[in-house]
């Protein structure tokens, strides 16, 4: 093989020389150089990049610039949505190491609706009749245990031990007995019927609806089609010794 043949091979497998886009000049192909081509590349993108800018702010036709209008930099807005949402996030990271550190617990120990997954992805609501929820009161000992409380059902599955067959609360499984849970009288006031309720009493149902909404495990599955209360009937008598009242 001749030297020109062998030139020219060497040639063609890796130029000898890189161009200099700020200046023009050869620059001997040599890897240490690459970071300066790359850098000189970028700085004269930009100053095209502000040009084309000027011009368009300006109402000028736009010199010639391929693809620049995709690339121009992100606007104000979005720079401060990224850096905004950059720092939520390390505020949130340094949060849960502090409390992971000082409580022992990376939520500080909080454990309310905004920890459950059904919260982000709740599941299809249903609406239970009062014989079909009247199912999921736990007496088969399988399957979910479900209550209602001022018209909410809710999944207390979890809670099986007091809710299911056998356990101290087991009479609120199944049913809506919203009144019971500000009277005490789990005998007789297992109903829904809320009348002559005082606003105190009504205050401390919203209380019991709040503990059920806020609680870590149970979550609503749905309402149920309470029956309706004609207002010229009795409203449920006072039981003579109230027990206390649910934990």
């Amino acid at each position: 093989m001749s030297s020109a043949q062998q030139s020219q091979q060497r040639t063609e497998k890796q130029p000898l020389y890189d161009i200099d886009p700020s200046t023009g000049r050869k620059v001997p192909h040599k890897r240490i150089n690459n970071a300066y081509l790359v850098h000189q590349r970028w700085v004269e993108k930009q100053e095209r990049l502000k040009l084309r800018q000027k011009a368009k702010a300006e109402g000028r036709p736009l010199p010639p610039g391929d693809d620049l209008d995709a690339e121009e930099e992100p606007s104000f807005v979005a720079n401060a949505i990224f850096t905004t949402a950059y720092a939520g996030f390390v505020v949130l990271v340094i949060a849960l190491l502090a409390g992971q550190f000082i409580h022992g617990d990376f939520l500080w120990g909080y454990r309310g609706k905004w920890t459950k997954w059904q919260t982000y992805f709740p599941p299809k609501m249903r609406v239970f009749t009062p014989e079909e929820l009247l199912k999921y009161n736990g007496d088969s000992g399988e399957g979910p245990v479900y209550l209602a409380i001022k018209g909410d059902v809710f999944d207390v599955t979890p809670g099986r031990r007091n809710y299911g067959s056998g356990g101290p609360y087991h009479f609120f499984a199944g049913r809506d007995a919203s009144r019971a849970y500000v009277t005490g009288c789990f005998d007789t006031h297992l109903t829904h019927d809320l009348r002559g309720l005082t606003p105190a009493e009504q205050s401390m149902l919203d209380g019991w609806y709040s503990f059920y909404a806020q609680h870590p495990q149970y979550f609503k599955v749905g309402t149920v089609q309470l029956p309706y209360i004609d207002p010229a009937t009795p409203i449920p008598p006072s039981c003579d010794q109230p027990r206390d009242q649910k934990p």
